[in-house]
């Protein structure tokens, strides 16, 4: 099956090359839409990569960072 799975990972990418290729090659020209999906998914991607750095540096912190002792 894995040959199977090359093969229709080959045909996604020429149809999605196709897609975005512009009309005087032939294709469907719509690299302006890739575009606009592109400039409007970065902002909230930065934001949630870093989200998940902080969230995984606290962690480490948490596992670091020696425990405390209370004095009686």
């Amino acid at each position: 099956m894995g040959v199977g799975k090359i093969l229709v990972g080959v045909v996604l990418v020429i149809i999605g090359i196709w897609a975005i290729a512009p009309f005087s090659w032939g294709g469907l020209g719509l690299w302006e839409e890739l575009w606009t999906v592109l400039k409007g998914i970065l902002p909230a991607f930065i934001v949630f990569i870093g989200a998940v750095l902080v969230w995984i540096e606290s962690e480490e912190l948490k596992v670091s960072s020696p425990k405390r002792r209370r004095k009686r």
